[in-house]
């Protein structure tokens, strides 16, 4: 199996001679001169990081235990002071991208990106998807937001066209078999996209034909099993698994052809994995992912914590690389129940499996101390049973061998109280998944 094409670029990247792999010893001490250059970079030129690094004698930096003692970053400093964390001019800043935060009264965060930092990703981009093309030639459809400079879409392009592939940027999936015409017509022969939308299409495209979708990128803050195995089964074809957040620019890490964790671009970001209460954890062990930028110049970010929760895989990949790989990302949707959670990742994997399932919407209201639990659901066009049930019988089963959401309803705390196709449009909200509360119905 060819080694990921990540580990060449990191070498490269980080001073090796060619044909060198970079072992653990030499990538972190690249990692721990770069963290050093980071610090001093921030501390000197931004405000917020002069504040909030005051007390680090940054010359104590020796190791990495050292670095994780530094304070950290949160979601709430981006919306609070991102100018302030600007380490550049406004002038220099190419890219502002403005995200909502959780509710719908949040200041949103807002996340600068310079012409070298946008760089950086179309760099990352071009050799992670080495592993999904397997030739130079092929065409990619895009199922993300662009073109604009800076976009997920626009960014993708300009890598995949570094290595030889033509780039069709679509854009988000609405009509799921007007985009099946579509590739269909340009012949395409690798799909990048969300993973609710790509399920569409590989649901809903009974007439494509055998051999056409050469190779599947599923793109998100995390990648639901159930998803994977049913885009595999309905295209025959591997399915990779990307991690990545606008925080760590777009691009974070991407599996190899062993599809068994996603690779870093360590030569651009170190991630740790912390506990509850902020502490480092072995590897193997789950935990929140906490993010630095090294090479990043216009809005560095240092120890952010991002509310990912995933780990570090400890056995050496397939591929032969030794480079450190991510185990798929839980998702960050939770609600509070009484001495328990629901947890949207879960309900995934669970609704998921039904074949005719497209999405779901999950909605929440508590009534004294009862929490009530709607579902609203798209299926195939079609549809109308699953395993020889009604799909809303077949949806309150799958919810039934949740052992959380059993016994909070065994507990009387949890009632689902509602489960039905939806009335609304498919993908509304796609690049949104949560679990809605009734103080959202805005949102809805």
């Amino acid at each position: 199996m060819e080694t990921t094409p990540l580990q060449e670029w990191i070498a490269a990247k980080i001073g090796l001679p060619k044909g060198d792999a970079p072992d653990p010893a030499r990538l972190r001490d690249y990692q721990l001169a770069m963290l050093g250059r980071t610090l001093a970079h921030a501390r000197r030129n931004s405000p917020f990081y002069r504040r909030h690094l005051k007390d680090v004698d940054l010359h104590a930096m020796k190791s990495m235990a050292d670095f994780s003692r530094l304070p950290f970053t949160f979601p709430r400093d981006l919306a609070d002071s991102a100018l302030e964390m600007l380490c550049v001019s406004q002038g220099e800043i190419a890219r502002v991208v403005t995200l909502q935060t959780s509710g719908t009264t949040a200041s949103p965060k807002r996340i600068y990106f310079t012409l070298d930092d946008l760089e950086l990703t179309s760099d990352f981009f071009a050799q992670g998807m080495k592993a999904l093309v397997a030739k130079p030639g092929q065409r990619v459809m895009v199922l993300m937001p662009g073109p604009n400079l800076g976009s997920v879409g626009e960014r993708l392009s300009t890598g995949l066209k570094r290595i030889g592939c033509e780039a069709v940027v679509h854009g988000l999936v609405e009509d799921p078999g007007l985009v099946m015409e579509k590739i269909n017509d340009l012949e395409i022969d690798c799909l990048i996209g969300l993973p609710v939308q790509v399920l569409s299409l590989a649901r809903c495209s009974r007439k494509t034909a055998p051999g056409r979708i050469k190779s599947v990128l599923l793109s998100g803050d995390y990648v639901p099993r159930a998803i994977t195995a049913a885009v595999n089964r309905a295209w025959n074809c591997p399915v990779f698994n990307h991690y990545g957040l606008t925080e760590t620019g777009l691009g974070g890490g991407v599996e190899c052809r062993a599809l068994e964790g996603c690779h870093l671009r360590e030569a651009d970001l170190y991630l740790e994995i912390v506990d509850s209460r902020g502490r480092p954890v072995h590897d193997g062990r789950w935990g929140e992912i906490v993010l630095t930028t090294l090479t990043r110049t216009g809005m560095p970010l240092i120890r952010y914590r991002t509310g990912d929760i995933s780990r570090f895989l400890t056995s050496r990949c397939a591929c032969g690389s030794n480079l450190r790989r991510l185990d798929r990302v839980r998702g960050r949707s939770v609600y509070n129940l009484e001495g328990s959670e629901l947890r949207l990742d879960e309900m995934d994997e669970a609704i998921f499996q039904l074949d005719d399932i497209l999405d779901f919407e999950v909605r929440m209201e508590r009534r004294e101390n009862r929490h009530l639990m709607k579902i609203e659901f798209w299926a195939v066009p079609g549809a109308g049973s699953s395993f020889g049930f009604g799909l809303d019988l077949a949806i309150r089963r799958k919810l039934n061998n949740i052992p959380s959401l059993k016994q909070s309803m065994d507990r009387g705390v949890l009632s689902l109280t509602h489960v039905a196709p939806s009335s609304k449009k498919l993908f509304s909200n796609p690049m949104k998944r949560k679990i809605k509360r009734v103080e959202d119905a805005q949102e809805y």
